[in-house]
């Protein structure tokens, strides 16, 4: 069978990737960071073990939601844009057999992740609380999460051969099919009770079954609990239905794998651009007024800055900077509307948009050198005249200044608001948030080039950058409760300086030795 020897090979290309391993790691660690929160919050009692377990079961349901569809997003476009995709066409294989094995190969990399943290959900065993029935409840939703998450990132890799578009479009098919599994699960459970098995497996209770509690049935524990207590036969309905919902969920991953296919063998050769395309480019992202003021100061950025000038010359680079802040001031002209609701949460909301904007810089600052390390771009940089110190100043201020309106206007309503809508200071809140995006992508741009995977160098960059620090506030401030947030200001800029000190020389370093190629396998 030809199909193997491909598959085969694929396992071999993703065992040589230290991302391989280090996921699994990774899955661990965040689960025992979930646990070191559990246990500050002094949340030991008789029912820990279930508590814990319901912890678990969320961290993992949306670590598979969030990563499986962004790790599998590249799978394909990328042979498209190495070359290879075409040599595959000369052998004997067809677009299904090829999708067949990435599918199968990024599939079995998820379920590492799933069975690697698998160690550590006996730590709710012990704690008690915990059966059999809410375990393979668990495990059927999981199962079903990463069938569906696995053909988003399928699907997006094959729609386009830019590593970009791949991962925007697997971010928005990954939430749509989250919807539809979130509205399936409640369908199921409903499709069971009209049947003749809902008569030999009665379903009594309080709880209703609508799409609103689809998601309770996703993440929540005590929903299962509930109905599996409801009734004798409570138990083999509930399984029957999330049984029925995975089987169903496998069924559009077959599908999935087929949609990909076709894209696959209609999109594996690179046609021209269509006259749609061109159309819409020339209607929608060609300047059309202050155009002359565009091309002065892209002459004068060119001039003073040519590295942040990479960044900013197309109109995908631009785009960045004014959508953020249309978003922030969406967000704003939606919050003052209801001043009540924006006083009850207004802490809250502003350090959710603080870590978006956080989260969407340690994005760029992760895949920064990635275009230019995969064009050749990078080398002809570091023969130019410029400096490594000079390169890295430069992306350093083209990334601050994709993010500065947005920043600037956060932080002004920041610090406006909280003259009446809260009442404590919220100054330690504002400084960390800048100390945060002035230091993130120092952190992020050594990643990307250390790290040859796009997710490897995000990882490691929200990891060490935004995690590693808010779990050292919080554990200060287990210790010392009674301190203010100007002590937790100071353990946070302390790591986070230190940090950006630390991973800014290694990032001249690589540079100055050339050793980027190197690191980064």
């Amino acid at each position: 069978m030809i199909l193997l020897p491909v598959i085969e090979r694929e396992f071999r290309a993703i065992a040589r990737q230290s991302l391989t391993y280090n996921l699994r790691v990774l899955g661990v660690l965040a689960l025992v960071v979930v646990l070191a929160m559990f246990w500050l919050e002094g949340r030991a009692g008789p029912d820990a073990g279930e508590q814990l377990f319901v912890d678990f079961h969320r961290t993992l349901f949306f670590s598979i939601w969030l990563l499986v569809p962004l790790l599998t997003a590249d799978c394909l476009s990328r042979e498209r844009r190495e070359g290879t995709l075409p040599l595959l066409f000369l052998t004997p294989l067809t677009a299904g057999d090829i999708v067949s094995a990435k599918g199968i190969v990024h599939g079995a990399r998820s379920f590492t992740l799933w069975l690697g943290v698998l160690p550590v959900f006996t730590v709710c065993l012990l704690g008690g609380g915990v059966g059999w029935n809410e375990v393979a409840i668990s495990a059927l939703v999981n199962f079903s999460s990463i069938c569906l998450a696995l053909g988003a990132g399928l699907v997006a890799s094959a729609q386009t051969r830019v590593w970009t578009r791949a991962l925007a479009t697997a971010a928005v098919l990954g939430l749509f099919l989250f919807g539809c599994f979130v509205w399936m699960l409640p369908w199921a459970l409903s499709l069971y009770q009209g049947t003749p098995l809902a008569h030999w497996l009665p379903m009594t209770g309080d709880i209703e079954i609508t799409p609103a509690n689809g998601l309770a049935m996703a993440i929540h524990v005590e929903t299962w609990q509930n109905w599996l207590t409801s009734s004798k036969s409570g138990l083999g309905l509930i399984l029957c239905s999330y049984g029925f919902a995975s089987v169903l969920c496998l069924a559009t991953l077959y599908l999935l794998f087929r949609w990909s296919a076709r894209i696959v063998e209609r999109n594996w050769q690179e046609n021209p651009v269509s006259p749609q395309v061109l159309w819409m480019q020339e209607r929608l992202f060609k300047p059309v007024v202050f155009r002359k003021q565009l091309r002065g100061w892209l002459r004068w950025q060119l001039q003073h800055n040519p590295i942040g000038w990479l960044e900013q010359r197309n109109w995908s680079g631009r785009l960045v900077i004014w959508s953020w802040l249309a978003v922030v001031s969406c967000v704003y002209s939606s919050l003052f509307t209801n001043l009540a609701l924006y006083q009850r949460a207004f802490h809250s909301l502003q350090n959710i948009l603080s870590l978006l904007l956080a989260g969407s810089m340690a994005v760029s600052a992760a895949g920064s050198f990635r275009r230019e390390r995969e064009t050749g771009v990078l080398e002809l940089i570091l023969v130019s005249p410029l400096r490594e110190r000079q390169i890295i100043i430069d992306r350093v201020w083209g990334l601050w200044a994709q993010f500065l309106p947005a920043i600037t206007l956060l932080c002004a309503v920041w610090l406006y608001g909280a003259t009446f809508l809260s009442e404590a200071s919220e100054l330690p809140s504002v400084l960390g948030c800048l100390v945060t995006f002035a230091t993130l992508p120092v952190v992020g741009l050594y990643f990307s080039l250390a790290k040859i995977n796009f997710m490897g160098s995000l990882a490691w960059t929200v990891g060490l950058h935004l995690v590693i620090p808010a779990v050292l506030v919080s554990v200060a401030h287990y210790e010392h409760p009674d301190e203010s947030g100007l002590e937790d200001l100071v353990v946070q800029c302390s790591v986070q300086l230190l940090m950006a000190a630390i991973f800014g020389w290694r990032l001249l370093v690589l540079l100055k030795r050339r050793e980027f190629v190197q690191a980064a396998g």
